[in-house]
């Protein structure tokens, strides 16, 4: 089994550059922008990215544009942190480039048109590829502060998924691994739908009460929606069920929590999401598991959560305080 030599980060957002600058500490490290123009801009202000990115970027990481430097696929750990609208485009493009890649996904997110999760949708585009995926509650501006936490490495390589892990060991983010990508990807991807509700709710100043009601409720929907996918309880549960959701819930840095906050504020969606200004994740994931309530799944949260979402139900206050009667 190859040894992991380099890594290359794929994407430059918070997240990317957060990964890429824990990493670094132990092993060379790129990450790759769309172009050359956004990766001269990033090198122009790499102890104040702005913008870009809240913290000072270590010299030992370099950014460039993608594919622009070789690499050789049997020594470098390809990090896929792009939205998970982009992650089939990303991949076709990577297909073109090596055909038996190591990939470590680290999108929280549901293709709703393919109907599957990120790292199948990997596998759909390259094949050959060996996917890890990392998930649990990794807010990113907390790793970028060196704040510990736990996240979750899984794959069915069981091979991959050690050389993954030993090569990602570092002081900042511990790990648990398992062999079922899918379960924990599935369960990573509700959690933001819960997290816009409690947004939501502070954002119209409710209270703590409600918030801690929601994230129960959450928590049991996540395991109902895990058991009609036969996945065990445990990952309901878990770091990548339950510990994700609950970060996620009450982190003032999580993207679906300022979303319900927006929405709370009376602004459309496309405005609020505007003002989040980056990608948020449940709006797509709570459209694509609507289809289970019409299947009589129980997901009374998620079916409110959607209602908003899509404009069915326009006093939130109301849907809130209905939503806990009925529980």
């Amino acid at each position: 089994m190859h040894t992991v030599e380099q890594i290359i980060v794929i994407g430059s957002g918070n997240w990317g550059l957060a990964l890429a600058s824990l990493f670094a500490a132990k092993l060379p490290t790129r990450v790759w922008t769309i172009d050359s123009a956004l990766a001269e801009a990033i090198n122009a202000n790499r102890d104040n990215p702005g913008e870009f990115y809240g913290y000072p970027i270590p010299a030992s990481v370099v950014i460039e544009a993608k594919y622009a430097s070789p690499f050789d696929q049997n020594s470098t750990l390809i990090i896929l942190a792009v939205p998970s609208s982009q992650i089939a485009g990303v991949a076709a493009e990577l297909a073109a480039k090596a055909d038996s890649p190591l990939i470590l996904t680290v999108a929280k997110g549901y293709d709703a048109e393919r109907l599957c999760t990120m790292s199948a949708l990997i596998k759909t585009e390259i094949p050959g590829a060996a996917v890890v995926v990392l998930t649990g509650p990794t807010i990113a501006n907390e790793v970028a502060e060196g704040k510990p936490t736990r996240a979750v490495l899984a794959s069915e390589n069981l091979l991959q998924l050690a050389r993954v892990k030993e090569a990602l060991a570092n002081d900042v983010m511990s790990f648990e691994v398992s062999r079922n990508p899918v379960h924990h990807e599935v369960c990573a991807a509700l959690k933001g739908i819960v997290a816009i509700a409690v947004g939501m709710a502070d954002g119209l100043d409710l209270g703590a009460n409600i918030q801690g009601i929601l994230m129960t409720q959450g928590i049991r929907e996540m395991a109902d929606v895990a058991s009609f996918f036969d996945i065990p309880a445990s990952v309901a549960h878990g770091t990548s069920g339950a510990g994700d959701l609950i970060a996620t819930c009450i982190s003032p840095d999580s993207r679906n929590r300022r979303l319900g906050r927006a929405l709370a504020g009376g602004l459309p969606l496309a405005e609020a999401l505007n003002h989040v200004g980056m990608t948020v994740e449940g709006v797509a994931v709570s459209q694509t598991i609507e289809t289970l309530w019409a299947l009589d799944v129980s997901i009374p949260l998620f079916h409110m959560v959607n209602g908003i979402l899509q404009g069915r139900a326009v006093d939130i206050q109301q849907e809130m305080a209905s939503l806990i009667k009925r529980l």
